[in-house]
């Protein structure tokens, strides 16, 4: 019975994982709606059949924004640097051309270029583009846009703005961006004057192709929209969108937009309103490209709204500093309260050490002795169980064709000798919540990203590779050293650990080895690193009781 539960515990345990990371994600990934689906059951967000003619005609529109002017004839291209990151903004819609993190690099080759977080759209499109709305769509894409200020190089904290204005028969419109030298967000403010009355709203755009491929050696920065709708954290992949959403009015629908954006798994780019009165978010794939849109209404022809913009990576102190619920966009799962503080664990040690790999063995060696106790528990309890097995094999036998007997019989000698047959197992369902919230916390740690062990682990975020030979069913070439250690380690553990079911569960037992390093062969290195430790510690915890054992 004992040796049954812990079976199914450790099988639950690595079904969950298995299906989280493996099936949803790539067997079978989210498909687009279909329009037929969300006419009889709309979500919240999604254009429903009902919604007004205007709304649905814009949202099926196949057509991207019309242009407020010609192409200009010059351009004009203005640099920020501050100590996080290095942005380029064109006069050409008075847009972000790019935006490069000085503290990221695109591979982890030493040599490698600084992250670029700007992905243009397929026809060009860059973010901060406004267009007065209608239901038809002007863009500000080709305007000519005068710039009062010159390049800024911020540094210590350092403070500085862009203005940009564009006066046209559409009315005028201006853009300021204001930086701070020490942090990765940086506030937009666009405003509209004298704007002809039939447009009703501005949209602020961040639009981006939706289906790039990285280089080799690099990972894809953003493969998801979400946004924050009152307290519900909303993602979808890309594909998702190719119906389109429109989040209504808060006045309609009670909802308050924290932020939206583009999210990885390290990286977040987020638009947040600072003054919260957007009327409308909308989200659309089309032509290969996602479109993200803040929609602020224009009274009387003016308009002026400002928004938080965090441009950087899922760090969680740094967006949690931001406020909005930035913070959110670092998703964990259920056992965020527990991964949270087993990151903060991990970053509060690195300020001593230096290097990550050491920083998940010492909280490895930390969390395994916060659970000795339970450990120790649960090894008496297995050793206990194994010296009745004969007995227990002799009370089967004897009263195989009378199973309530034979229950009893077996609970009666559980309790002659003080055995608790659930023991065994209870220790170990008590620790599943803390190893899933290590898990997620070294899964989406940004920290990783890049950061080197020792030997030839030189990034902890991706699988372990020693050399170039291409293995089958491992994803990038290279021996998977660290992880086929874990899975020795795993096997040595399991023919440690006392049984005392049947032949049959114990050889169950021993494929889960197997199994495991099958599974994390593909799964980052600090991953591998944190399970291997703690296989070790332990079978050394085995052997010690093993050997004190009377």
């Amino acid at each position: 019975m004992e040796q049954r539960a812990l079976i199914a515990v450790v099988i639950s345990l690595l079904i969950l994982v298995f299906y989280q990371e493996v099936v949803l994600r790539y067997v079978y990934p989210p498909q687009p709606q279909q329009q037929e689906e969300v006419n009889e059951t709309p979500e919240a967000g999604v254009t429903p059949a009902g919604a007004p003619k205007e709304l649905q005609a814009e949202m099926a529109a196949p057509a991207p924004a019309a242009p407020l002017a010609a192409a200009p004839a010059t351009e004009r291209r203005i640099t920020v640097e501050t100590e996080f990151y290095t942005a380029t903004f064109t006069s050409a819609g008075a847009r972000l051309a790019s935006f490069r993190l000085k503290r990221y690099r695109t591979t982890v080759a030493p040599d490698s270029a600084a992250l670029e977080m700007v992905i243009p759209g397929k026809g060009g499109e860059l973010p901060f583009g406004v267009e007065l709305r209608n239901g038809q769509a002007l863009s500000d894409a080709a305007a000519s846009y005068t710039v009062t200020g010159d390049s800024l190089d911020l540094k210590d904290g350092a403070t500085g703005s862009l203005d940009f204005t564009w006066q046209s028969e559409a009315g005028t419109i201006e853009k300021q961006f204001a930086f701070q030298g020490n942090r990765y967000e940086f506030e937009a403010a666009v405003s509209a004057h004298d704007v002809p009355a039939q447009y009703k709203e501005v949209a602020v755009a961040w639009d981006k192709a939706a289906d790039v491929a990285p280089q080799p050696g690099a990972e894809v920065i953003f493969d998801r929209t979400l946004y924050l709708d009152g307290h519900k954290l909303n993602e979808d992949l890309f594909d998702k969108l190719a119906d389109g959403k429109i989040l209504p009015t808060a006045e309609a629908q009670g909802n308050t937009l924290g932020f939206v954006g583009y999210a990885g798994r390290h990286f977040l780019a987020a638009m947040a309103p600072a003054d919260g009165d957007v009327h409308r978010l909308w989200l659309k794939l089309r032509d290969h490209t996602v479109e993200a849109k803040l929609l602020f209404p224009l009274a009387s022809g003016s308009g002026a709204h400002k928004i938080e913009v965090y441009v950087g990576p899922k760090d969680f102190d740094a967006l949690e500093n931001v406020g909005h619920g930035l913070s959110r966009a670092v998703n964990m799962g259920w056992a965020s309260f527990i991964a949270v503080p087993l990151l903060h664990g991990v970053k509060l040690a690195h300020r001593f050490t230096g290097n990550y790999g050491v920083d998940i063995i010492l909280l490895t060696v930390l969390i395994k002795l916060l659970f000795v106790p339970l450990t120790q528990r649960s090894f008496k309890s297995m050793r206990a169980m194994q010296k009745l097995q004969p007995q227990m094999t002799k009370i089967r036998e004897r009263f195989k064709d009378n199973p309530e007997q034979m229950n009893k019989e077996i609970m009666e000698l559980y309790r002659r000798h003080k055995v608790n047959p659930l023991g065994g197992c209870l220790p170990m369902i008590l620790q599943i919540p803390v190893f899933i919230g290590l898990y997620q916390a070294l899964l989406n740690a940004v920290e990783l990203r890049h950061a080197p062990f020792m030997l030839w682990i030189n990034d902890l975020s991706a699988p372990d590779r020693l050399g170039a030979l291409q293995l089958p069913f491992v994803q990038h070439p290279g021996i998977p050293v660290l992880t086929l250690l874990m899975g020795a380690s795993m096997f040595l553990q399991q023919w440690m650990t006392p049984t005392a079911g049947d032949p049959a569960q114990q050889r169950v037992m021993m494929i889960m080895p197997l199994m495991f390093t099958f599974m994390f062969v593909n799964f980052p290195a600090g991953l591998a690193l944190y399970w291997f430790v703690n296989n070790i510690l332990t079978v050394a915890q085995q052997y010690y009781i093993n050997r004190t054992a009377t």
